[in-house]
């Protein structure tokens, strides 16, 4: 009898060892990366989501943060060291249908159309950005490498990725301080949310320097909006010099896979779910043409982010539903702005599930 009960004790006791392991393991992964996909007007979604991440003390850690679109705007908040609260009161107060401007709508929309390739002009949510930036660090005009700068004094300061579409040279691109330190963060985080058509293009010459009209007498590439090509950038980090210990045997830009990178993105449940069960979109019931136009915009979409997405990148990416809240630019009723954030609070709760078992333990 004894032998037998100290054979379960000691097969019980393995599991259990095993099981705190297991668990512990994820409680004390650091993430020193934060990627934010593009999501439009669902994007205050990330105001939980970030309201979550700073009570459970994961913003901390964090040294960079990189977004796209939607996902730019919040993590250059972030980056200049907005908290959760704070962040949460701008996204929600931020009046989306005063961003789009332009004299004479319907003339000047036309004109601005063919000359620049957007319909609003964009300023006044480049004038908005600014002055929130400056608002928190005091500087007119902040540009990555001045953000840089201060990120070497104050831990509240993070440093900032931000991804575009180069229309002309067909590819994505990342602005930050390693290759554009004298680019003003407003234009940059400005060129990535250019929907095409709807905003007006940005134009960059060969110096780096940006102008919102195409320059007479230099050539100027086109950019928009960087969820065209690279809406869910999880792999901005995935370099050897952006680990915690980077390998002393390799050149800083080998590719790895950073673990210390942790992504938000937005997701329909049907998506999330499909993408435990095999990595595969969920189907699109298609009843009328609202829903086919609705599956036509998914599968576009999903095709650009899964060139960038892995099966393996779901280890470190919290999905969050958006609770079937249409993508369309338009005003958010404040029922829909608390679902959305009271998911993304949820869905990092159910992240951290395991970490915060074995805290409470």
């Amino acid at each position: 009898m004894f032998q037998k009960v100290f054979v379960l004790w000691a097969k019980t006791g393995l599991v259990c060892v095993f099981f705190l392991l297991s668990y512990s393991s994820v409680a004390q992964q650091k993430y020193h990366n934060l990627v934010l996909e593009g999501g439009g007007i669902r994007g205050i979604a990330y105001c939980g989501a970030i309201q979550e991440l700073e009570q459970r003390g994961f913003l901390k850690d964090i040294w960079r943060v990189g977004g796209t679109s939607a996902g730019a705007i919040q993590a250059s908040l972030l980056a200049v060291g907005y908290s959760a609260a704070e962040l949460t009161e701008l996204v929600s107060e931020m009046k989306i249908q005063s961003f789009n401007d332009g004299q004479y709508i319907f003339v000047g929309g036309t004109q601005r159309l063919i000359e620049r390739f957007g319909w609003y002009k964009g300023d006044a949510f480049r004038k908005w950005i600014a002055q929130k930036i400056e608002q928190k660090t005091g500087v007119t005009h902040l540009t990555f490498g001045q953000l840089h700068a201060l990120t070497q004094r104050d831990s509240c300061y993070k440093d900032l990725y931000v991804t575009v579409t180069n229309l002309t040279k067909q590819k994505s691109m990342v602005l930050s301080y390693e290759k554009f330190p004298d680019l003003v963060i407003a234009d940059a985080v400005r060129a990535s949310m250019s929907i095409p058509l709807y905003y007006c293009a940005v134009f960059m010459d060969s110096t780096g320097r940006f102008h919102q009209r195409p320059p007479r007498t230099i050539p100027a590439d086109v950019l928009v909006d960087g969820g065209l090509l690279m809406n869910y950038p999880i792999g901005l980090f995935d370099q050897n010099r952006y680990l915690s210990t980077p390998q002393p045997n390799l050149p800083p830009e080998t590719p790895v896979f950073n673990a210390e990178t942790l992504g938000l993105r937005l997701e329909s449940a049907e998506q999330i779910k499909a993408d435990t069960q095999g990595f595969e979109l969920a189907s699109y019931p298609i009843r009328s043409f609202k829903t086919y136009m609705g599956a036509f915009y998914t599968l576009v979409s999903e095709a650009a982010n899964r060139y960038n997405f892995r099966p393996e990148d779901l280890k470190r990416t919290i999905s969050i539903d958006f609770q079937n809240i249409g993508a369309k630019v338009r005003k958010l009723s404040e029922a829909e702005k608390n679902v959305l954030i009271g998911s993304g609070k949820k869905c990092v709760g159910d992240f951290c599930a395991p970490s915060t078992v074995v805290s409470q333990n």
